[in-house]
């Protein structure tokens, strides 16, 4: 009776033991992190941890409903198993790895995995044949993963999404050399109980461990903006000021985008500049004297017509334009594109602030305006139909300063006997002082 009841307690005391050592190793990490791995067998010899489906409860006005958190895994190990003296897996392993890469670079897995490899010899006193029998087998298991996008590196897609300006949010693959950690181990100097691990044993094995780890996948994500910084472009007469994204930007995004954005700028503020080639602001049904105008000609900028998402563009670009003391009381404004439903583009005025100096008493007008109303930023004024003879003179074609308008030419200076030019006076307080001496009203 005594020998049953001592047999009994060696039995138990084993079977506590055994129970303890199938807690061991990665599987323990993993429940360290909150997940139970539980194995599915490929065959005897090869085997995947993946964790159980995690399911959530949630209540509606109309039913409770169970939904998946998410159905990829966070965590997913496999064992993968070797013949002999053999450093190519057998047949169930191919099996095996056949299933660990479809569950786990499915093109619908939005998991960001890194990977670590570790091969295991047969468990054999170390000798020439077999000294690098371990690290082969790791070798094989990289290379089976390497080989399905047929590069040196295992490349994973990822969905994901990024943020562009005009369009929002873009679904698309983050393509990236997923990180790996390779090691091999000797398991002939080791212990039973270390040859064994989650109740396998690890002779003749690979060891595969897959983690879901954005910031080690993907570092930070690029983020692109144009401009790449606050731009202020200046002339003679003008400034600009362009803040940093505000004409497009890409955010998130792991591909390597052209960075540079140059922007040409070119004014028309100058009296000699203005009427060598004279037009009127561009409107079909009314008259807008040009006193003046900025071009800026962005190498990218947003397409009005394909631009959905219009509201990711604030009126935050700043444009100045010191006038003279002569204009200062002409009532001149801003004007700018703006957009009919159809996409009939019309030039309106954009409101206008006068900001005045107390020391100097010049006075500069601002405006703020979005990309769209590139390219050309107008100053001027509007006037009736009636009024355009209080401003121009009647002219031939090919007269210097002529333009075409109402049916004939105008244009907005004459000279007379001694050269000197001739302005009326509105006209004279709405554009700048030539800077020929030779300049006097009516």
């Amino acid at each position: 009776m005594n020998k049953i009841c001592i047999f009994s307690i060696l039995i138990l005391s084993f079977v506590c033991i055994h129970a303890q050592n199938k807690n061991t190793a990665s599987v323990s990490n993993a429940k360290n992190q909150g997940l139970v791995l539980v194995p599915s067998y490929i065959d005897d010899n090869n085997v995947i941890f993946s964790p159980q489906t995690q399911k959530k409860r949630r209540s509606s006005s109309s039913a409770a409903k169970v939904t998946e958190e998410n159905p990829f895994p966070e965590r997913v190990e496999a064992y993968i198993s070797f013949d002999k003296g053999n450093a190519y897996y057998t047949k169930g392993g191919l099996n095996a790895l056949d299933s660990l890469y479809m569950m786990t670079f499915s093109t619908k897995n939005n998991r960001f995995y890194k990977m670590t490899i570790i091969g295991y010899d047969d468990a054999e006193e170390l000798s020439e044949e077999n000294s690098s029998l371990a690290r082969d087998r790791a070798v094989v298991i990289f290379k089976y993963f390497a080989s399905r996008e047929e590069t040196e590196y295992i490349i994973k897609r990822t969905p994901s999404s990024y943020n562009q300006m005009c369009i929002g949010e873009v679904p698309y693959y983050i393509k990236y050399k997923m990180p790996f950690d390779f090691k091999w181990v000797n398991l002939y100097s080791v212990s039973e109980q270390e040859r064994m691990e989650n109740d396998i044993s690890l002779v003749g094995k690979a060891h595969i461990i897959i983690e879901d780890d954005p910031e080690d996948c993907l570092g930070e994500y690029y983020n692109y903006d144009w401009p790449s910084r606050d731009t202020t472009l200046q002339g003679n007469y003008a400034i600009v000021s362009i803040p940093k994204g505000t004409l497009d930007y890409i955010h998130h995004t792991k591909d390597t985008i052209v960075y540079k954005c140059p922007i040409a700028y070119k004014e028309v503020m100058s009296f000699e500049q203005l009427t060598s080639n004279y037009s009127l602001i561009p409107h079909k049904k009314q008259y807008i004297i040009n006193a003046g105008y900025i071009v800026v000609s962005p190498e990218r900028k947003p397409d009005y017509s394909s631009c959905p998402d219009r509201d990711n563009f604030p009126a935050n670009i700043l444009v100045q334009v010191p006038i003279e003391s002569q204009q200062q009381a002409a009532g001149l404004k801003f004007y700018g594109k703006t957009y009919k439903p159809n996409g009939e583009i019309v030039y309106k005025a954009i409101a206008t602030r006068k900001i005045k100096d107390k020391d100097t008493k010049s006075q500069t007008l601002e405006c703020s305006i979005t990309p769209f109303q590139f390219d050309t930023i107008f100053l001027g004024k509007k006037i009736e139909e009636k009024e355009m003879s209080n401003y121009f003179y009647p002219a031939k074609e090919g007269e210097p300063g002529s333009f075409e308008a109402m049916g004939g030419w105008l244009k907005p200076f004459k000279l007379d006997k001694r050269g000197e030019y001739v302005i009326k006076d509105p006209m004279k307080a709405i554009l700048r002082k030539p800077n020929t001496p030779y300049y006097k009203g009516e």
